[in-house]
């Protein structure tokens, strides 16, 4: 019980020290992951709310809410938010408000994660991000107020940052009982990719696959949520480099090489084509196949 008590401690310091704005604390814990402090705006205005997204998002809550700009805790058609229904989170607090349950987690904000966080915890983000999580929550329930927060995620997670909007649910006694949020990823790497129509996969230096577009998920079969995985099992290929992505970058090289692989019991050629990216501290395989004849 020492551990569970500390680790709630730390979370009431997290979530007073947002009180306006991430304090020291706040910024030293990230800095020691090797990630600036997060932005953390309460109340904002819309000029302060830099993704169009996001201002979108705000727009349609406005309409729905009440007067005092919160949104109802009853039933919510997520349909009135269109294509920004993937990026949208509804949470509440548990166990006395220590601890936060996702009651929906949209499918865009999963396949960026690599999990889908629907009924699972904000204490389940391992380190510094689940204590920010839930430190934020709660000094939402203290203040009571719409709050704006951009953070960086964990080096795993093929995304730049996360820009959130979170805004309160309350109940007909004006008593906060949770937040809809909307989520989006800034990654102008990974925005670009998906408009290929190749398929494309990043893959770490270990060969694990951290991202692949819609047109690689469809060609091998790969699941929309899940990272992480080998790419060679996973595509039925070996990845053709004796390269590491730092060399491929620091020597500006691009390697082709035909390979076979089976689609529908059909033996196909295709021609992989690897070179390497940068993304934030690291160096990545960028790997492009092409059917050959297409």
């Amino acid at each position: 019980m020492a551990e569970t008590n500390s680790e709630h401690d730390v979370v009431d310091l997290i979530a007073e020290s947002f009180s306006p704005a991430p304090s020291n604390l706040v910024r030293q814990m990230f800095n020691a992951a090797g990630a600036r402090a997060p932005d953390v705006i309460w109340s904002p205005k819309a000029v302060e709310i830099r993704n169009p997204l996001l201002r979108q998002f705000a727009a349609i809550c406005r309409v729905l809410a009440r007067e005092d700009g919160t949104l109802s805790d009853g039933p919510i058609d997520l349909d009135h938010f269109g294509e920004l229904k993937e990026w949208i989170m509804m949470i509440e607090p548990v166990n006395g408000a220590v601890d936060f349950r996702y009651t929906y987690y949209g499918t865009g904000i999963a396949q960026n994660y690599g999990r889908d966080m629907t009924g699972h915890r904000s204490s389940e983000f391992t380190g510094h991000v689940g204590t920010f999580f839930t430190g934020l929550y709660a000094a939402m329930l203290a203040r009571q107020e719409t709050v704006y927060s951009e953070h960086e995620p964990p080096q795993n997670v093929f995304v730049r940052a996360w820009q959130r909007l979170i805004i309160p649910r309350t109940n007909d006694a004006g008593e906060i009982s949770g937040f809809i949020a909307l989520n989006v990823p800034e990654n102008e790497l990974r925005a670009g990719l998906e408009l290929m129509v190749d398929p494309v996969l990043v893959v770490s230096e270990d060969q694990k696959i951290v991202y692949a577009n819609r047109a690689a998920q469809t060609m091998f079969g790969l699941p929309s949520v899940r990272r992480d995985e080998d790419f060679e099992p996973a595509t039925g290929i070996p990845l053709s480099t004796h390269r590491s992505p730092v060399e491929l970058l620091s020597h500006h090289l691009i390697e082709d090489s035909v390979q076979l692989t089976i689609r529908e019991t059909i033996v196909e050629r295709l021609v992989m084509t690897v070179s390497a990216a940068q993304y934030k501290d690291s160096a990545y395989y960028v790997v492009v196949m092409r059917m050959i004849g297409n």
